[in-house]
Order: C-alpha cells, then structure tokens, then sequence
C-alpha cells in the first residue's frame, strides 16, 4: 500500500532531525555538505520541475550568496538579519530578471544561456581579486549572528539551519504546486503555446519560480559560506549544479521528495566508495547509471 505523501515527507524529515539530534557533532560535516547539495537540488525543481526551465546556474546563485553575504559581513558586522534576506532577496530578484530574456530562447539554448551564467560568475571572482581573494579564496572572519544568540556557527547548528531551509523551502513548493499559480506553471511546462493562448503571461509566470529557485540556493550559500569558514570558486563550480541536475533528473522533476532522497543517498553513497581509490569513478558511474535507468522506467511506468 503507498504512504501517503504528507506522512512520507514528515517520515523523511524526522529521521534527518534524529541524524543531527544523535550523531556528534564532528561526524556532521560530510552531512553538512550533502545537505547544502539537496538545498540546490530542491532550489532546481522550483526552475524545472515547476517552471520546466532547466537551468545550469544554481552553483552560481549559490556562489551569490556565500560570496554577497562573507564581503557584507566584513563591512557590517552583526547585520546578520538585514544581510542574509538582503543577499537571497537580491539574488532571487536577478534570477528573476534572467529568467525573463531566457524565455525566448528554446529549451537547449535555455540550458547554454544559464550555463553562461555559471562561467560569468567564476570570471567575476576571478578578475575581482583584491575583493574575492580571486582563485586563491576568501577566509571568512565574521560568522552569521542573531542579537540575543550569537554566532551561529559550528556542525550541529549549521545541520539544523540547512534543515530548516529544507523544510521551508519544501513547504514554499509544495503550496506553490498545489496553487493555481502552481497550475498555471504547470501549463507552461507542459504546452506554452496552449497556455499563452489562455492569456497565462509566461515570462511572468516562471520567472517567479526561477527567482524562488536562485534565492533559495542563495540561502544555501549563504549558509554554506560562513560554515566552512573559507570560500573559493572551486565550492561553486558547474560541478554542483550538474550533479543537481543529475539527481533531480533521478528523482523527477516536480516530485518533492524523491529527488531529495536520491542526492542525499547517492551523495553518501559515493562517499563511502573513496576507499576503492582508483576503481571509485568507475563504480560511481555505474551506481548513477543504474539509478538513472531505475528512474527511466519509473517513469515509464
């Protein structure tokens, strides 16, 4: 019998609270980094599983985020509730913007354009490097801050803020996809012609879940950026966004919690295979393959 949809999503988020409740701190950090990859991959679904743009600039946004936030904590230390919602509004409004030209383009094209994307970042902080510290990095010295709290910073923390944007941004796409906002994104996904002709505004109507998926892999960043304590353009390469593309693409687009799933178990997964050494790359390609082909005739189903 399938559980339903709510009672699976509650299940999942339970046992990753019990993960951060139980497990030490130290053994968090490798959680950390597979957390901050699902982020994007949730981020992603918002672009193609709800607006069908695929997109090859989460790792950008992403970098937006960690990059915006790290400068503007050195020059306004303790701003943390202005700074944070300051960087992912701002890059959710630019996503936006972006969005809107990329419409015109075709699906492959769309791909090449949020590609460009990705590289115009890195060549940003790469020629800006008396203020990114370029390819050799930026040591981050001012951690996020609540008045009253402090520092929000160590393992186990940064767990529980990558979960709680999990959860909130969980909760943004399951009411978005379930609104008639969420039906008219389906529309334009599905046939763009036919939902133009029904007066749906098509630019208008995805640019807000391209916005919503970039400001969310700005709050990633974000995140991410002050947790490591060092940032540097190799932690936003095309890299994460292509894997985050791999693992919605295994999930399903436009299924909340499989994709999820797949890149927090597959991520570990792979994790666990270093101790093949040379031998790893191959046995990645083939677990991915297969969780591919699984997906393909799920699908097919």
């Amino acid at each position: 019998m399938a559980v339903p949809r709510n009672v699976s999503l509650a299940l999942f988020f339970a046992a990753l609270t019990g993960v951060g409740l139980f497990t030490p701190g130290f053994a968090l950090l490798a959680v950390n980094q597979h957390l901050f990859l699902a982020v994007n991959v949730l981020a992603l679904n918002f672009c193609l599983g709800l607006g069908g743009q695929i997109s090859l600039a989460q790792a950008a946004f992403a970098g937006l985020g960690a990059y915006g936030s790290v400068l503007l904590h050195a020059l306004f230390p303790g701003a943390s509730l202005l700074i944070a919602p300051c960087v992912v509004l701002g890059t959710g409004l630019l996503a936006a913007a972006l969005s809107r030209p990329m419409e015109r383009l075709g699906e492959g094209f769309l791909a090449m354009a949020t590609l460009c994307v990705s590289l115009v970042f890195t060549n940003l902080v790469l020629t800006l490097e008396s203020v990114t510290g370029g390819s050799a990095g930026l040591m981050v010295e001012r951690p996020l801050a609540l008045p009253g709290i402090g520092a929000l910073g160590g393992d186990k923390l940064t767990f529980f803020l990558f979960l709680g944007l999990l959860a909130l941004g969980s909760y943004v796409f399951l009411t978005l996809r379930d609104s008639r906002l969420g039906r008219a994104l389906a529309a334009c996904r599905d046939d763009g012609q036919a939902a133009s002709s029904l007066g749906i505004d098509r630019a208008a109507v995805r640019s807000l879940s391209f916005g919503l998926g970039g400001g969310l892999s700005a709050a990633a960043g974000v995140v991410h950026g002050h947790y490591t304590g060092f940032i540097s353009p190799e932690q936003f390469h095309l890299e994460l966004s292509l894997k985050a593309l791999l693992f919605l693409v295994i999930g399903g687009p436009g299924n909340l919690l499989r994709p999820l799933v797949a890149a927090l178990v597959l991520e570990t997964a792979m994790g666990w295979l270093s101790v093949l050494g040379d031998a790893r790359t191959l046995v990645n390609g083939l677990l991915l393959g297969a969780a591919l082909l699984a997906g393909y005739w799920r699908i097919k189903k």
